[in-house]
């Protein structure tokens, strides 16, 4: 009678609880193959939509240009320090002396600015290639100086 005992109460698990245990797993695998693409897609965004925002954001601030060159633009409030809109370490930044720097948007190699007068064609390159384009009406400093005198 011990024998038997000794064969039922082994620790271990029989074929069917193995396999039923690989086939749940492959079932986990499988729904992980599936959903953990689709997470990536709706963490990032498209390129396009986040630099348009940055610049809406921009526009609400109340900044003025101030000095616009081929790869950054210098702003100014009536109010405050001048900041600086610019890539630093493949990141759109907006970059002040005293306040520090703002994160706009993540991931972009390059920025070019085409200056019209009255507003701004700014493109991104960003890592993965992708561009993305937007327009920044701001009023010139210079301008809303001799407006006001």
């Amino acid at each position: 009678m011990t024998a038997v005992q000794s064969k039922s109460s082994r620790n271990g698990f029989t074929m069917v609880e193995a396999i039923m245990a690989l086939v749940v797993a492959a079932m986990v695998f499988e729904a992980l193959m599936v959903i953990l693409p689709q997470s990536k897609k709706g963490q990032t965004q498209d390129v396009q939509t986040d630099f348009q925002a940055a610049l809406t954001q921009l526009g609400r601030q109340n900044y003025q240009l101030d000095q616009v060159q081929l790869h950054e633009i210098q702003l100014k409030k009536t109010i405050g320090d001048p900041v600086t809109l610019k890539i630093a370490k493949h990141d759109l930044v907006l970059d002040g002396t005293h306040h520090g720097r703002v994160l706009l948007l993540h991931g972009i190699d390059d920025l070019r600015i085409d200056n019209f007068g009255t507003y701004q064609l700014l493109t991104v390159f960003s890592r993965g290639h992708e561009k993305a384009s937007g327009t920044l009406f701001l009023p010139n400093m210079k301008q809303a100086i001799v407006e006001e005198g």
